[in-house]
């Protein structure tokens, strides 16, 4: 079979669990004996307006980057939605599916995508899988989250009415898209430690209901590009109720599919056996929307009552001086095998309605216990008894003398199920 991903691209200019998944799904359909071509949003060329191909190779993987794609908000917000909807001439798609005579297109994001691009695969009846990774598409935000608000509980406010004053520049968001982008922000990081501060400022609460026009014809836009979809593969429960509560009228075949990572240390049987809770962590990005400070409160409640606790935070490059709290910083596998051994729970408080979180598998298929938020996807995947709406009414004397036996997904199977997935188009 010959299938024609379209993700971010390759890190170090990509990170990210969409770009881990779609590189470890890619390679091991190529391990398979099938033909990939990834496509994804690569340079700015400011000398040449109009966007085309470039092709090559790299980690084992054929590319086609689509140099001057449409904007990525990467490192910010949409300010200017006419930038992110400007057409181009279809000959350079036309050209790219008449030569790859692709099976299948997977689609893992709609950023830098021209609706060109899906229009014309339609035409040559390609069949299109898109893979909720986020909510980018049906919300100019990809976790659908500003300010310390989640939009999906919002029945009053629309996000893309609202998103304007948070946004940034598209110069600024282009200058993420340069070759020496990655260089530039490693240099900027070695020479400047941000530091992860308590978050005291208050939730916004002065939305709008006036329409914002521009951002509503951008949001035709992206809706007309999933229409060209032929099934969505939701990657967890929640992503599935979020997308079909906000586009309750489409009528894509459709496949709730946990995903699978790599970077899982065993599959199968795995026992979380009961044990004295001494150390509790959490793995993650220092930001709002993954509940870092939510549980940084929570420490300062929960270390009172029990003094002989250690508190680690991991995942992010940005400092924390917080006493009680040791910072572990960025880690990569090995360091993650050696970091997980010192802890005893970790916790996941998710603020946004998250579409999976890949860390909840990881840390489980060590036999660590992790608890989620119910937000999050990965809820499909955890025990009720370790999932929660809220940290105070978590009981960890019960948890610490609960065990049980889960099973965990290998990524041979999940990507096995994906195969079915193209399969089933054809019948």
């Amino acid at each position: 079979m010959k299938i024609l991903h379209y993700a971010l691209g390759f890190p170090p200019e990509r990170t990210g669990g969409l770009v881990k998944y779609s590189l470890d799904l890619m390679n091991e359909q190529i391990s398979q004996g099938h033909e990939v071509v990834m496509v994804f949003p690569g340079r700015v060329n400011f000398l040449k307006r109009e966007p085309y191909f470039k092709f090559g190779k790299r980690q084992n993987i054929p590319y086609a980057e689509l140099v001057n794609s449409l904007p990525l908000p990467l490192i910010g917000n949409i300010k200017n939605p006419k930038d992110f909807m400007k057409h181009t001439d279809s000959k350079i798609f036309i050209n790219l599916l008449e030569s790859e005579k692709p099976d299948v297109i997977h689609i893992h994001t709609l950023m830098g995508l021209y609706g060109e691009f899906l229009e014309e695969a339609k035409k040559h009846n390609i069949k299109i899988v898109f893979t909720t990774h986020d909510y980018f598409g049906i919300s100019p935000h990809p976790k659908m989250y500003l300010a310390g608000h989640d939009f999906v509980d919002d029945k009053k406010y629309d996000i893309w009415n609202n998103i304007r004053p948070y946004g940034s520049k598209t110069i600024k968001l282009r200058i993420n898209q340069l070759s020496i982008y990655p260089s530039l922000r490693a240099l900027v990081k070695k020479l400047k430690k941000s530091s992860a501060l308590m978050n005291d400022l208050p939730e916004q609460t002065g939305w709008s209901t006036e329409s914002d026009f521009d951002f509503q014809e951008l949001k035709k836009y992206y809706l007309s590009m999933l229409k060209c979809v032929d099934i969505v593969h939701f990657n967890s429960s929640v992503s599935k109720k979020v997308y079909e509560q906000f586009l309750p009228h489409m009528t894509w075949k459709t496949a709730t599919i946990s995903i699978s990572s790599n970077n899982i240390e065993r599959s199968g049987k795995v026992l979380l056996s009961n044990k004295k809770i001494d150390s509790i962590a959490y793995i993650g990005p220092y930001t709002e929307e993954k509940g870092f400070f939510e549980f940084l409160k929570f420490v300062k409640v929960f270390e009172s009552e029990n003094p002989n606790i250690s508190f680690f935070v991991m995942g992010d490059n940005s400092s924390v001086d917080i006493e009680k709290v040791t910072d572990l910083g960025r880690y990569n596998q090995g360091s993650f095998k050696k970091y997980i051994n010192k802890i005893d729970l970790v916790i996941l408080p998710s603020q946004w309605h998250e579409t999976f979180g890949l860390i909840a598998t990881e840390v489980l298929s060590t036999g660590t216990k992790v608890i989620v938020s119910n937000k999050m996807g990965a809820s499909d995947i955890v025990p009720n008894w370790l999932q929660f709406d809220d940290m105070c009414n978590i009981n960890f004397e019960y948890i610490e003398n609960k065990e049980t036996i889960i099973n965990i997904i290998s990524p041979g199977e999940h990507f096995e199920k994906i195969s079915k997935l193209y399969v089933s188009l054809s019948s």
